[in-house]
């Protein structure tokens, strides 16, 4: 979208390596977009889409496949991006699987990933949308019914056997996950979905709270953050609760490398 509006070449070519992970990407569909939008302009392209569940991953090796046969998706994709199981979460014990670490440090030899810790370069983009809906949302019918009929219930709710930080709530568990693989990674870039405005307030939070002494080399930021802004972009009408409106909000974080 940015290249679009831009005014300037119709066709920059970015010649710089662009490292993308997606995390929790079921179906694969975040992965193959910015493959679909970004391959015509940039040379060197990696992408990585990280779920736990086989059968979403088995399903986004297909979708990969049928957007190739719809020429939506050239060839290079095959090579570009990549698709493996991990735990988000990180290692659980006796389980065969991989963390999402070592899933990372065998991602590309051009990351320079190792076990001693990433380079500055490990990640330009990190994206997630990942379960976030508590355990009494899903419940109560908070959650529409078409979702959880239509999406399993591992991918909209985090696991409720795995131990929660202090002043975490369990449906942010992932995000302090994330968050801490992102600092890791000194991903440029890190943007992430959430349920609604007060979930991306507590995310931006619990960033602060892992980046101390840091805070000043990032930025943050939530969109869309008014009903104005989430209707001129084409988003349903937000829920209103308690005088407030609560629609599903992205959080962009910036490294210091892109506010220079």
């Amino acid at each position: 979208m940015a290249l679009e509006r831009s005014g300037e070449d119709k066709n920059p070519r970015y010649s710089n390596p662009l490292r993308i992970l997606d995390l929790c990407t079921g179906t694969g569909c975040i992965a193959l977009l910015l493959h679909a939008l970004l391959a015509p302009y940039v040379e060197d392209l990696r992408i990585l889409g990280v779920d736990i569940s086989p059968r979403a991953l088995r399903l986004a090796q297909k979708n990969l496949q049928h957007n190739m046969n719809l020429s939506l998706l050239t060839r290079r994709a095959l090579v570009d991006v990549q698709f493996h199981q991990a735990n988000v979460l990180g290692p659980d014990g006796g389980s065969p699987v991989p963390s999402i670490e070592d899933i990372l440090c065998n991602w590309d030899s051009s990351h320079k990933i190792s076990r001693s810790g990433p380079k500055s370069d490990g990640c330009d983009l990190l994206i997630s949308n990942p379960p976030y809906i508590s355990d009494a949302d899903f419940r109560n019918g908070t959650t529409s019914r078409s979702v959880r009929l239509f999406e399993p219930r591992l991918a909209l709710v985090p696991p409720s056997s795995h131990r929660v930080s202090p002043g975490v709530l369990p449906e942010d568990i992932f995000y302090y996950h994330i968050l801490v693989q992102s600092l890791k990674l000194k991903a440029k870039i890190t943007v992430l979905e959430c349920g609604d405005i007060r979930q991306a307030q507590r995310v931006i939070k619990m960033h602060r709270i892992l980046s101390s002494g840091h805070e000043d080399d990032f930025r943050a930021g939530l969109w869309p953050d008014t009903e104005q802004d989430m209707l001129a972009n084409g988003f349903h009408p937000p829920r209103r609760v308690a005088g407030c409106y609560y629609p599903e909000t992205d959080i962009d974080l910036y490294s210091s490398e892109l506010l220079d």
